[in-house]
């Protein structure tokens, strides 16, 4: 056990020397039975869901308060939609077999002035402000790439924060040193850039905390074997996320031996239940491990930047692809004043590629989520039927977001950017995508817009407790009999859907932080794509999310106490509505409190090291 002034010293910045130990989780198994089982639930929850608004809007509205009652079936129906959507992400799993590694490119790309080369991979490494020393980690992690061939590895530091420490440290370990052209300090990759500045014929990127298991190019580079593929993306895993105490042990503790037993039992009935784990919700175990290799099956699994490996052809193309598809959608704009069809076209074309060609144009306005912008310009390409791949294995270790602040910015820019693709560059209307495609990518964008529903589910049952007002014409025995069993099916769909990766925290955010989603919301509205946020303005941020928690409890349960006072002073009052309303509204009140900390702690501890420290 670390002593505890090595345990402060932990706690006060990056180290991924505690955690050195712990063993990358193996792909979450695949069950052909638990497959079809929730293939089969889905299904029926899909039926069941639109009997239900079929009835809620044609005959449950409450006509006596439409302005309530019509956004409350409004909401209910988008987050139908989503649901929809997310079950058809969960459908199936089919992941591509692995290749062996390739000996010459001419294995990977033919037509070659000479075939029988050895591979030349460039590995970026991205930094904006991070730890001297945290990215002098992952350069040596890269320098101690392995290949069962011979190969020409070349190392590259990007350094979108123009640090002279960052130059220096480039120099010492003989990388390769990459600036932006133009200062932006937020730490995008910027991909133009690092385009123009590698020659090789594999880009791998990685962020500042992205350490490389030695294998990374030995299980990777054998996808490219088919021409066709353009990139492949790896699970991002963080090491450091705590582990957690199980509850039997918490409870053992507290109150001996009863607490043990009730906590035993409580895991026999709902799995392994740990106290303390992951107290930012950062696990991405359900995003790459479920969501994203499930897309893989329909050739959707799009690039997250870290732990992605480019065919440098294909990243080459969508740079291009990417600004003639900006630059032709304001053309466009301008040449609608031209009357004559072939005139206007001639003029398009013209004027697009000219302004294409011009390397000054930054192709990527869209800088928050470059790499998802460049996974939809590639998937929709006509001219080439470009693939990617989902490579089910861990092939490298990350570090979590080490502050509550450091989350919530984090959602906050991946929102906004998605945001901004959904209204402006829309890729549901590429015509290049297939139909699966089509409808992957509006899961993902719809789902960015859960906090408008999301925000009608946090209020509806607020309104009802103080005012008495409904948003059903009666919670009468009809209300339940349709709504209850489209709760049941789905709820036991996603679980066999999910099985071994827990939705909780998921769950949790998207209420409890209503505030940031819907903040990144009216930043695009307004234009603002990328505000500065400062220290200050985040430590007030988070003040202000603290506080929106707070007050979103205090309603709910002080109006589950109003409505039961009334109840119980003999005032009028509808027993099935209450009943509905105040679990609706304990449910809401449990996703926000088990959601992510606001605590101010640097680095996730465990707790019985959190509990040594404090001693």
């Amino acid at each position: 056990m670390p002593g505890r002034s090595e345990l402060r010293g932990k706690m006060m910045g990056h180290n991924f020397e505690w955690f050195e130990e712990r063993q990358a989780p193996e792909p979450l198994p695949r069950s052909p039975w638990r497959e079809s089982l929730f293939q089969y639930l889905a299904t029926i929850a899909l039926a069941l869901g639109a009997w239900y608004l079929a009835w809620r809007w044609t005959a449950s509205l409450n006509e006596h308060a439409l302005w309530f009652s019509v956004p409350v079936v409004l909401a209910e129906s988008c987050a139908y939609l989503a649901w929809a959507l997310f079950a058809y992400n969960l459908w199936r799993t089919a992941d591509r077999p692995s290749r062996p590694a390739p000996y010459w490119i001419s294995e990977c790309v033919s037509d070659l002035a000479a075939p029988h080369r050895p591979l030349a991979v460039d590995v970026c490494v991205a930094t904006c402000d991070e730890d001297a020393a945290l990215v002098r980690q992952s350069l040596e992690d890269a320098k101690k790439l392995k290949y069962p061939y011979q190969i020409d590895i070349r190392l590259h530091l990007y350094d979108a924060g123009r640090r002279p420490a960052m130059r220096q440290l480039a120099e010492s370990l003989k990388v390769a040193y990459i600036v932006p052209e133009e200062q932006d300090g937020l730490g995008t990759h910027n991909l133009r850039r690092i385009v123009e500045e590698t020659q090789g014929d594999f880009i791998v990127f990685c962020d500042a905390d992205t350490r490389l298991f030695p294998s990374f190019l030995e299980h990777t580079l054998g996808y490219f074997r088919d021409p066709d593929v353009a990139w492949v993306q790896t699970p991002q895993w963080y090491d450091d996320i705590p582990q957690g105490v199980p509850l039997g042990d918490v409870l053992g503790r507290r109150f001996g031996t009863p607490g043990l037993a009730v906590g035993k039992a409580c895991e026999a009935v709902a799995g392994p239940i740990r106290i303390g784990r992951d107290p930012f919700g950062s696990d991405p175990a359900m995003f790459f491990g479920v969501i994203q290799r499930r897309r893989d099956r329909a050739d959707a699994a799009y690039s997250c930047g870290a732990g992605a490996v480019y065919r440098s052809d294909a990243l080459v193309e969508a740079v291009e692809l990417a600004r003639a598809r900006r630059l032709g959608k304001a053309v466009v704009r301008v040449a609608k004043g031209i009357s004559d069809r072939e005139c206007r076209a001639d003029f398009v074309e013209s004027v697009t590629r000219q302004a294409a060609a011009d390397a000054g144009v930054a192709p990527y306005h869209l800088r928050e989520s470059e790499h998802f912008y460049a996974s939809i310009v590639l998937h929709g390409c006509r001219n080439r039927r470009w693939g990617s791949i989902l490579h089910p294995r861990i092939e490298s270790k990350m570090l979590s977001p080490q502050t509550s602040r450091d989350a919530v910015v984090r959602r906050f820019r991946r929102t906004l950017g998605f945001m901004e693709i959904a209204l402006r560059d829309n890729p549901v209307f590429s015509r290049g995508l297939s139909l699966p495609q089509r409808l992957l990518y509006a899961q993902t964008l719809w789902s960015c817009f859960g906090s408008l529903w999301h925000s009608v589910f946090l209020l509806a049952p607020i309104v009802f407790l103080y005012t008495g007002i409904a948003p059903v014409d009666a919670y009468s025995p009809q209300f339940f009999v349709h709504l209850l069993p489209f709760l049941l099916a789905a709820e036991f769909a996603v679980m066999t859907g999910t099985w071994g990766v827990s939705c909780f925290r998921q769950r949790a955010a998207s209420l409890a932080l209503l505030p940031v989603d819907l903040h990144a919301l009216w930043s695009v509205l307004r234009g603002r794509r990328f505000p500065a946020v400062s220290r200050s303005n985040r430590a007030r941020d988070l003040s202000r999310l603290a506080e929106f928690r707070i007050a979103a409890t205090a309603l709910t349960l002080g109006g589950m106490f109003f409505a039961l006072a009334r109840l119980a002073f003999g005032s009028h009052a509808d027993p099935g509505g209450l009943l509905a309303n105040g679990l609706w509204g304990l449910y809401n009140v449990v996703l926000l409190s088990g959601t992510v900390s606001l605590s101010a702690r640097n680095v996730p501890v465990e707790p019985s090291d959190a509990q040594e420290v404090q001693a």
